[in-house]
């Protein structure tokens, strides 16, 4: 909000008075209009607020038909055009305000949260050991870097998020949880199935197989039990399972392509506008937004010596360039190549690295405005995924004995 009020202060803006009964309808209607106004204040005989003076220049017409009449224009660049001061005396401002704005700028002291205060020591000579050292521009810290940094440093930091909050660079910490001990390999196992398939082939080293070729499974199905016959006795006993369980899986896609496309071209027409950035928060000096309904918008960052180095301030220019729509024509065998590598990559992301297409069935078709695909595609792959099992508790009986 300081900021807001910094840029029309600048900008300039005006405060307006409306005497109407229907004020409210009257807000509504300039609202819709696109006006932005704040400071509303609403007496019994009138209402006051305040726009800005670009909005009021575009709308005086509206304005003077809804009865609205300004009572006093505020903003530097309003004072400017009055009072047509010296060249000098304006630098003199600006530069007055830059270095009033510097000494708020620089980052005074840093905070660390979440961690012991052996582990902040250490945090803080990491930061000398990479010459952040305050007080230090905003600028001049690289937050994503810092984060990058401490995870390097720090092994044990499960979350680590650095940020500027006025003078203070907090940083805060997560320590990571004691790690679980990882699964042994053998311990017992069962192999379940991963998707809805027709087993083509078992090759099991280890455990009991209870599905074969040609069985129809479904995902959560299990192929290999990792419970065997103890051969002497009639006991089972739970061993963990290996192997790996072919299946023919089948996938059905569904694409479509424009014949008639809107692409966008370029014109030789380009516009550039100013902002002076402060903070990451840009005040437009020079220019207009939006000048074309299509465009493409890039930005050039111009730093102004010595301020630049020592605070976030700099002069950003940018250029809008004018895009026209055209029509494209897609023709039929560029449709049929987009959506056939389409309906690959898409194949790819939902099958294993190791799966074979054995057959595959593409059918094309078309409308007015589309081309359609409509495939089939039959895999060979490993539809097998090893889960753990554990041992199940005997029951307590009612006597209290197990």
């Amino acid at each position: 909000m300081l900021i807001f009020k910094l840029m029309y202060l600048l900008r300039g803006y005006v405060i307006v008075r409306l005497k109407a009964s229907n004020c409210e309808k009257i807000i509504n209607l300039l609202r819709r209009k696109g006006i932005r106004m704040w400071d509303v204040e609403k007496n019994k005989e009138s209402v006051r607020f305040k726009i800005s003076y670009e909005d009021y220049r575009k709308y005086e017409e509206i304005l003077r038909e809804t009865k609205t009449e300004a009572v006093s224009k505020k903003g530097f660049a309003l004072k400017l055009r009055k009072l047509r001061v010296r060249k000098g005396f304006i630098v003199g401002l600006f530069i007055l305000f830059i270095c009033l704005y510097i000494i708020s700028s620089l980052v005074w002291s840093v905070q660390i949260v979440g961690t012991t205060n052996l582990t902040a020591k250490e945090i803080m000579r990491t930061l000398d050991e990479n010459s952040i050292k305050i007080p230090i521009a905003h600028t001049a810290i690289k937050t994503k870097k810092i984060e990058a940094l401490l995870y390097s440093r720090f092994e044990n930091f499960k979350f680590v998020e650095v940020y500027i909050e006025g003078s203070n660079l907090i940083i805060f910490v997560k320590e990571k949880d004691s790690e679980k001990a990882e699964i042994k390999t053998n311990e017992p196992s069962s192999i379940i199935s991963v998707k809805n398939a027709i087993i083509n082939k078992v090759i099991a080293k280890s455990g009991q197989p209870v599905v074969k070729e040609g069985d129809v499974v479904y995902e959560g199905q299990t192929l290999v039990m990792g419970m065997v016959k103890n051969k002497n006795s009639d006991e089972f006993m739970m061993v963990p399972s290996e192997g790996t369980i072919y299946g023919k899986t089948y996938y059905n896609f569904e694409m479509k392509e424009e014949k008639l496309r809107e692409i966008e071209t370029a014109t030789n027409k380009s516009k550039n506008v100013y902002y002076l950035q402060i903070n990451g928060n840009g005040i437009k000096i020079i220019g207009d937004k939006d000048p074309y309904e299509n465009y493409n918008y890039r930005e050039k960052i111009i730093n102004i010596p010595i301020i630049s180095n020592l605070s976030d301030i700099a002069l950003v220019k940018g250029t809008y360039y004018e895009q026209e729509l055209k029509p494209f024509e897609i023709d039929e065998a560029t449709a049929k190549n987009t959506m056939t590598v389409n309906m690959y990559d898409d194949l790819l992301k939902k099958c294993g690295a190791d799966a074979k297409i054995l057959k595959s069935s593409i059918n094309f078709s078309e409308d007015e405005k589309y081309y359609y695909l409509r495939a089939q595609i039959e895999i060979i792959e490993d539809i097998g995924e090893k889960v753990r099992l554990y041992p199940m508790m005997p029951a307590d009986n009612e006597d209290g004995t197990t």
